[in-house]
């Protein structure tokens, strides 16, 4: 057995706080969940709104015990410390683009709010590619809305226009 000493670096308390929160978030999803829309009664989706967020937090959850079982058997020898300060702006900014993808999600809709967040991360990231950028920015996002709504039935909230231009290009 490896009797090597667990050390608590920035990485490992920022899996321990993930982590908590995944279980929490597990623990209260049926608070977190909003309840499915109902057409006469009867639920417009045949899968349950819980199962995919469920899903992925229970991934989140065994990932993190996961990589903190690594760390314990096998912890980096060259672990900084201390952040540096452009490595505290990156994070600020980064967290700043998820609030603000969070607040443009339903007055802008899914396509038009993750195509602006992927654009913005990607150049924080350093892609300087017009294609590229375009490529994930674009494609992605409606590729995604689509195997969401049309395979999954999940609902994602979209504009109008948008959803009426989906269905005339699609024939549904």
């Amino acid at each position: 057995m490896n009797s090597t000493r667990f050390s608590f670096t920035a990485e490992t308390y920022s899996l321990i706080v993930i982590l908590v929160a995944a279980v929490l978030s597990l623990i209260f999803l049926g608070s977190l969940v909003a309840t499915p829309r109902a057409l006469f009664g009867q639920s417009l989706s045949a899968i349950a709104p819980s199962l995919f967020p469920g899903i992925v937090l229970t991934i989140l959850s065994a990932l993190c015990i996961a990589t903190l079982i690594l760390f314990k058997a096998d912890p980096t020898e060259q672990v900084e410390e201390r952040l540096t300060g452009q490595q505290w702006q990156r994070a600020f900014v980064f967290f700043g683009i998820m609030i603000l993808y969070g607040l443009t999600m339903v007055p802008l809709g899914f396509l038009i709010s993750t195509a602006i967040a992927t654009t913005l991360i990607s150049l924080q990231m350093g892609s300087r590619s017009v294609l590229q950028i375009g490529g994930i920015s674009l494609v992605g996002p409606v590729l995604l809305y689509l195997a969401a709504t049309r395979l999954l039935a999940v609902s994602l909230p979209e504009l109008n226009a948008i959803e009426v231009a989906y269905s005339s290009l699609l024939n549904l």
